[in-house]
């Protein structure tokens, strides 16, 4: 099962993990440097990585605030050092409106990546003019990040990464906003997202050659059933994440679906996905649950919850990912790693003690 994806193939149990900030927290780094200066972030979250122990890193390309706005959040995001204090996370201002209903129309006619023209300079402070440079300077520290990477010999489980279109209308228009227009304006709705789809698809699997990482990570939170009901998820997000999951596995690609807040009422869904996929959910979802039913069909991955990696202790740590094992079953295709990122004040000894566990497995 975990044939093609870059895992070690000794172990029973690898640990892949993804984080950002809690780097700068262990290097001592104010924020505010972390996320100005490209090179102190590499090297401070290569250095950390490598304290971990761990076998994997989820996606070797270490997001900006423009990345971010580009891809897949398109919102005001708050400094450290400028809006907030130095030492602070970033915070994005998912209650300002970004995205109008009448853009709908726009993006239906003339796909996503030319609606981007309108849209950065919204929230970005940046002009029309100035994304086609951005875009290039992204791609110029990707590869730099990749690089770095290659020299210590760490195995990277991702090339690109996307969000579902679902969630990136959900940010720019805001929750409430988008919620009442599935219901006003539902055609509108499902016109932009089919716009939206062969844009993502293009751009993920583009950026995984380029890379040469066959390898995307896709994102989704709010489309989950603890969220929309059952007939909203078929008609707004199903198809079109499986239009994406389907298109990236014709194209080659391996796929990973990191899924936040709780989709137990979407698992009979993911019957539809292709083989071999990883299901990395953030401790929201049962992922015993998802091995119960599908642990010959994924890769399970996950999924020990940020407030155990920060204020746990290492016994409690150790229990949850021995628990995890036994109920998910010892030969069973799992991953051990965070839910979602290592929080910023997580502990090291707590995160080596996943890493502990699992090489506990022989």
């Amino acid at each position: 099962m975990k044939a093609g994806w870059p895992l070690p193939g000794d172990k029973k149990i690898p640990v892949a993990f993804y984080f950002d900030f809690f780097a700068a927290a262990r290097q001592g780094i104010p924020t505010c440097r972390f996320i100005e200066d490209p090179v102190v972030k590499r090297q401070a979250v290569i250095d950390t990585f490598l304290e971990t122990g761990a076998d994997a890193f989820v996606i070797g390309r270490l997001p900006g605030p423009f990345s971010y706005a580009a891809g897949g959040f398109p919102n005001r995001i708050y400094l450290p050092g400028r809006e907030l204090p130095e030492d602070s996370v970033w915070q994005f201002g998912e209650n300002e409106e970004t995205i109008y209903r009448e853009d709908y129309h726009y993006i239906a006619e003339n796909g996503w990546n030319k609606f981007l023209e309108k849209l950065l300079p919204r929230f970005t402070g940046h002009e029309a003019r100035d994304l086609p440079e951005l875009f290039s300077q992204t791609r110029v520290e990707g590869e730099k990040d990749m690089e770095a990477w290659n020299r210590e010999g760490v195995p990277l489980l991702c090339g690109a990464a996307l969000t579902a279109p679902f969630e990136v209308l959900i940010a720019g228009r805001t929750m409430f906003n988008f919620f009442e227009d599935l219901f006003i304006c539902p055609e509108l709705v499902v016109s932009a997202l089919e716009a939206m789809v062969p844009d993502f698809i293009k751009g993920a699997v583009d950026s995984a050659r380029y890379y040469g990482m066959p390898s995307v990570v896709i994102t989704a939170h709010r489309s989950a059933g603890s969220l929309i009901s059952p007939r909203h998820f078929e008609q707004f997000a199903l198809p079109f994440l499986k239009g994406i999951i389907d298109a990236l596995d014709r194209a080659g690609m391996r796929v990973m679906l990191h899924l936040d807040c709780d989709w137990e009422k979407n698992l009979p869904y993911f019957s539809e996905f292709p083989e071999g996929m990883i299901i990395h959910t953030d401790g929201s979802t049962n992922l015993a649950e998802i091995g119960k039913i599908y642990k010959d069909r994924f890769i399970l991955m996950g999924d020990v919850p940020a407030l155990l990696l920060a204020r746990g202790t290492v016994e409690k740590v150790k229990r949850y990912c021995l628990d995890l094992v036994e109920k998910v079953g010892p030969g069973s295709p799992l991953v051990l790693s965070s839910g979602c990122d290592v929080p910023m004040d997580a502990k090291m000894e707590n995160v080596q003690a996943v890493v502990e566990v699992a090489g506990s497995f022989k």
